[in-house]
């Protein structure tokens, strides 16, 4: 693009009397004071007028790529400021406006340059730190996040956001009481900041201060009617508590929210909504606004074996650590490389199990997203697999850069991921029948038998018990469902209790969460007239082999409707208590189906609350039934493909080598 000044002829052309020169500035006058007048269509109009003209003005395109911005349009404004810094290098606001740009446009790596450039021109603007601050923290460089967040603190100990930036970095750290303070900062500097409640609200969840975090969602979707991912938190964290108060509020919330415009994490909502229409449109949402990165195409490499990778947090004492450790062991390591890029906040026992496997056990906690990509590709990786999804301590970052030519999702996460970057997903014919399948991002692996893994090391106490070790009565039905409380809503509830107050001498034993769930339970109980000492709370166990003990001195297991019991019914049905499911629409209201179909168990499948309530009360009511059900598991333990975990080991590498073939 020529400027004005690069052609004789040029200069001595007039318009309007004027010469160029004089009339250029006539327009940049126009231009300025549209602008200034809030007439940013008028404004828009002659500062495009003068760049097709050619004109090397740094204020053109700066306050053009500004309006463009504003407008949304965030690839010509990314050109109008690449063109201030060409007219300008030394131009710290157009360095500082294109970082910003480019960290919308998920080119991370580029904001940061940009910012750092700002930075060195004029290291004396808080603002510049703060929102590289932001840029590191989404690049999973958390320590220098932090360091320069609070650089701009220093600068100034007045800037809210800055307060705000510290507390969301130090959330992340897993440094709650320093986040907290922070967060009130910045609260105590902008009482009407519904971001920092939210905030506040969820470090206090974490602290298991839920009341505390339920009052602060409130005060954020107070001040932000339209906070949807407050809604979200606020539901989950009631969830979490089994408060059911203001239910309709929430139920014309589900209805909306995460599946367009602010993203929220699909995980929260799986426990209380039944929609896979719905999860698919969550999922994608959430992907493209907070994990959409450059990705490259990773062309397949020859090793001497196929190199598995298995990337999680959980390679501890966790239900996916139970499940799937067999696996780890029984790789065919002569034809198989196995990889396990553990990033466990805190190690134990089980990790050490892992370290030991015969795998090639790598730490990458405190490696950035990018770092771990690197890792990876230098690995030479052939098959990546996600076993987390979005659940706690997620890193699904990584994937979204690609770490190898294919990328699984698996067992972790009970849904889609709504990932561009995820290939594949490993279920099977009744966990997503064909029909289904348009509701997945991913494309569908179906394991021949059942999608999910089981050790069958599994060691069970031998060590005798009763039912009065545990508070139950030595005679009456026990109704057990150890599944958290967070899965427990108020339709299975309902059925619950008529099943207690119609079953002469029955209880409900469940699982304690925590106290707050365990206390609004009983209260629920109450408004149904329930007799309080019908519901008996379990606390966790230290040992892994006396919890499953204790199954066996339940009678019958109900299965939560939404949300599954996943390793829970699995582990029941080991233990030899059978498990009653009602079969629901998504992937997480079908897992226990899947496991009872394997087992042969279909008896225990049903398809509706009504008939869930009827055969439920059928069993209670019929002990030679029952007994013979539980006979019937007795020997689908010995023989069903459920807890054959050489055989699934073969059936997975079957279907590894399938995809590497392709």
């Amino acid at each position: 693009m020529k400027g004005f000044g690069a052609n004789k002829n040029t200069q001595k052309k007039k318009v309007n009397g004027l010469n160029i020169k004089e009339f250029h500035n006539q327009i940049m006058d126009k231009a300025l004071k549209y602008h200034l007048e809030g007439n940013i269509s008028e404004a828009k109009k002659c500062y495009q007028y003068l760049v097709d003209k050619g004109l090397k003005d740094e204020r053109v395109f700066n306050n053009l790529g500004i309006i463009l911005l504003n407008q949304g349009n965030l690839k010509k404004a990314r050109l109008c400021f690449l063109k201030v810094i060409e007219i300008n290098p030394k131009d710290e606001a157009a360095y500082s406006n294109l970082g910003g740009i480019l960290k919308e446009l998920s080119e991370l790596e580029e904001a940061e340059l940009c910012l750092r450039a700002a930075i060195k021109i004029n290291p004396k603007n808080e603002i510049y730190y703060c929102n590289l601050g932001g840029i590191l923290k989404d690049l999973g460089k958390l320590k220098e996040a932090e360091l320069f967040v609070r650089k701009a603190i220093a600068l100034n100990p007045k800037n809210v956001y800055a307060n705000f930036d510290l507390g969301e970095i130090l959330k992340d750290l897993g440094k709650l009481k320093e986040a907290a303070l922070s967060t009130s900062k910045a609260i105590e500097l902008n009482s009407n900041f519904p971001e920092a409640y939210y905030l506040l609200g969820s470090i206090f969840e974490d602290l298991g201060k839920f009341y505390d975090a339920i009052k602060l969602y409130q005060k954020a979707i107070q001040l932000k009617d339209d906070f949807s991912v407050a809604k979200s938190q606020l539901i989950k964290c009631k969830g979490e508590i089994c408060d059911w108060n203001n239910l309709e509020n929430e139920k014309k919330w589900l209805e909306n929210i995460g599946l367009k415009g602010p993203a929220i994490n699909p995980l929260g909502l799986l426990y209380y909504q039944d929609d896979p229409i719905k999860q698919l449109k969550r999922a994608k949402n959430f992907f493209e606004k907070k994990f959409l990165r450059k990705s490259i195409l990773i062309s397949p490499k020859k090793n001497k074996k196929i190199r598995i990778g298995y990337f999680s947090s959980d390679f501890r004492a966790h239900p996916v650590m139970y499940l799937i450790s067999s696996i780890l062991m029984l790789h065919d390591k002569s034809k198989f490389e196995i990889y396990l890029y553990s990033f466990v906040p805190k190690e134990d026992e089980y990790t050490e199990i892992v370290k030991t496997s015969g795998c090639i056990f790598k730490d990458i906690k405190n490696l950035t997203d990018i770092e771990v990509v690197q890792l990876a590709r230098k690995d030479n990786i052939n098959i990546a697999i996600d076993l987390m999804g979005y659940t706690k301590n997620h890193r699904i970052n990584i994937f979204s850069y690609r770490v190898a030519p294919l990328q699984l999702g698996y067992l972790g996460y009970p849904g889609t991921t709504g990932s561009k970057n995820i290939d594949y997903i490993i279920a099977d014919n009744i966990l997503i029948p064909k029909e289904n399948e348009k509701f997945y991002s991913e494309k569908i692996i179906r394991m021949p038998n059942c999608f999910q893994c089981n050790d069958n090391k599994k060691e069970i106490s031998r060590e005798i018990i009763s039912r009065t070790q545990y508070n139950l009565p030595e005679k009456g039905f026990v109704f057990t469902c150890f599944c958290a409380n967070k899965k427990i809503t108020f339709n299975e509830f309902d059925v619950w209790m008529k099943l207690l107050k119609n079953v002469k001498g029955s209880v409900l034993w469940l699982y304690k969460s925590n106290k707050y769930a365990a206390e609004n339970l009983i209260k629920e109980a109450i408004k149904r007239n329930v007799d309080p000492k019908s519901i008996i709370f379990a606390t966790k166990l230290p040992f892994l082999k006396d919890h499953l003990a204790r199954y066996a001195l339940g009678d019958l297991g109900l299965d939560t409707f939404n949300y599954n019991g996943h390793a829970t019914t699995s582990d029941a049905l080991w233990a030899g208590l059978p498990v009653l499911t009602k079969m629901g629409k998504s992937y997480s209201a079908r897992v226990s189906a899947s496991l009872l179909n394997t087992m042969g168990l279909k008896d225990l499948i049903t398809y509706s609350i009504k008939e869930y309530e009827e055969k439920a009360l059928y069993f209670a009511n019929n002990p030679g039934k029952l007994k013979s059900l539980k006979s019937q598991l007795a020997k689908s333990l010995k023989t069903s493909s459920l807890y054959d975990s050489a055989l699934f080991t073969k059936q997975i590498e079957d279907k590894y080598l399938e995809l590497c073939l392709k």
